[in-house]
């Protein structure tokens, strides 16, 4: 619009503004009221929301207390005949409730994978005192290990689902866990409880006749070799504990004057070895200038198949090799001839490491 139009309109809106201008403002107002009281009732039902979260594990215990308490029909072993579902029934210390109707109760025990029964819910351990000499242990017992020469025995005929805890509050690194008979973790070897504070739980397999942890990283199978001394493994040596490559943990390692090894429990093995030559790089082989065969002998350790060999190397005057010949076997380092671009006199350091598999 033209100045003259648009000043006769400015004029008009702002002298209507007056009535009006009140009515924005408590609009406003009532807006921002509203804002803060729903923010209010958002922070209200968030409380609650927090408050029945903290209820609902004390609702639940509840409920199976309840469900226990409704349908309990006694020790399992006192009962004949049929039952029908809802019934739970204690066994072996548990308790248990009913799947499936029974003709005959007497048929079917109660146990962990059962079609006809199940556990009902707990956590619970009952802490028991292991000192020293020997404790037999017991379902679902927390052994606190509070001497060096404690040993926990596990039962000779555990029930399939049996639990056992252990503890090392010892201070010393000795006490132990006897197997009696059957597996830990696969392996035909007592365990022992070797790093303060140490914590472990083992549930008995009936398939495998083996206890297998529970807790934690997966222990060794029966293909793993013995480990440290016979009949016993250990803590660190067993679940990354002490050292490790990718988390697996290094089953064994060690060196002499034939060099060093290390084996980890994924199956890699590396080993390496230092080299010293009898003369330098001095007969000419085309552009090159090559050094005296340096035999490398055995590795320290064999490997299941041929390695992959790394070498490196220097001569006493500073210089480097530009290449070398290796002809490495699964048992044996092989053969070494340094080549170099120019003639060196001085004898020289070849540094070798081999990578390959053990098992």
């Amino acid at each position: 619009m033209d100045e003259a139009t648009f000043n006769v309109t400015a004029e008009n809106f702002t002298t209507q503004m007056a009535p009006w201008g009140g009515d924005v403002k408590a609009v406003a107002e009532s807006a921002k009221t509203n804002a803060e009281y729903s923010n209010q009732r958002a922070n209200d039902s968030n409380t609650s929301a927090e408050t029945a979260a903290a209820r609902l594990v004390d609702v639940q215990t509840a409920a199976n207390g309840a469900f226990a308490a409704a349908n309990y029909k006694g020790e399992w072993s006192t009962l004949t005949g049929a039952l029908n579902v809802p019934a739970t029934v204690t066994h072996l210390g548990r308790l248990w409730y009913l799947k499936l109707n029974l003709a005959n109760v007497t048929t079917q025990a109660p146990a962990l994978g059962s079609t006809y029964w199940g556990e009902v819910s707990r956590n619970d351990f009952t802490v028991y005192a292991c000192p020293a000499g020997t404790t037999i242990a017991a379902d679902r017992g927390m052994y606190r290990m509070s001497s060096a020469s404690s040993v926990l025995q596990l039962p000779a005929s555990p029930f399939h689902g049996m639990v056992v805890a252990a503890v090392n509050v010892s201070g010393t690194l000795t006490p132990y866990i006897q197997r009696n008979g059957k597996t830990i973790c696969g392996d035909a070897e007592d365990y022992v409880m070797n790093v303060l504070n140490w914590q472990i739980a083992l549930q008995f397999d009936s398939a495998s006749n083996d206890w297998v942890r529970i807790n934690g990283v997966t222990a060794y199978t029966a293909a793993q070799p013995a480990i440290a001394s016979a009949n016993t493994w250990t803590a660190s040596q067993n679940f990354t504990g002490g050292l490790n490559m990718n988390g697996s943990p290094v089953v064994e390692s060690g060196s002499n004057a034939n060099g060093t090894y290390t084996r980890w429990a994924d199956g890699t093995q590396e080993c390496t070895k230092v080299l010293t030559t009898s003369a330098g790089s001095t007969t000419a082989k085309g552009a090159l200038f090559a050094g005296p065969v340096t035999v490398g002998g055995a590795f320290l350790v064999p490997f299941i198949a041929t390695p992959s060999v790394a070498a490196s190397g220097t001569d006493s005057a500073g210089g480097g090799w530009v290449a070398m010949d290796i002809f490495p076997d699964a048992g044996n380092w092989g053969s070494y001839s340094t080549r170099n671009t120019s003639a060196v006199g001085a004898a020289g350091t070849i540094y070798l490491t081999a990578r390959g598999r053990w098992k």
